[in-house]
């Protein structure tokens, strides 16, 4: 079992960031990471506050697409995105969110 990372663990109530999203965004990938982004902002060594802040907006930006394609029933959102568990091309649907987050 892998220790956590201390700048996912909160200073007064020890509480992880993983279990915040758990606890409140527990069925939405974007959102859980922003949050995470959030939480952990200028407390990861060597990582600007600025660049947590640019992910968790990328992914609110994101997930604000993904709800406003979905509530118009048109799905082009998954196929430009690869949004799939598996893609056509075999690739982890997973992995290219995470590539995607990181740039």
């Amino acid at each position: 079992m892998e220790k956590t990372p201390k700048y996912y663990i909160g200073k007064y109530k020890r509480i992880e960031a993983f279990d915040v999203c758990l606890d409140f965004q527990e069925d939405n990938y974007n959102l859980s990471t922003a949050i995470t982004y959030l939480l952990r902002a200028g407390n990861k060594p060597n990582n600007p506050i600025t660049q947590d802040i640019r992910k968790a907006i990328a992914h609110l930006e994101r997930e604000l697409e993904h709800q406003t394609t979905k509530q118009s029933g048109n799905f082009e959102y998954f196929d430009k995105h690869n949004a799939s568990a598996t893609s056509k091309l075999g690739t982890n649907g997973m992995a290219i969110l995470h590539e995607q987050s990181e740039a």
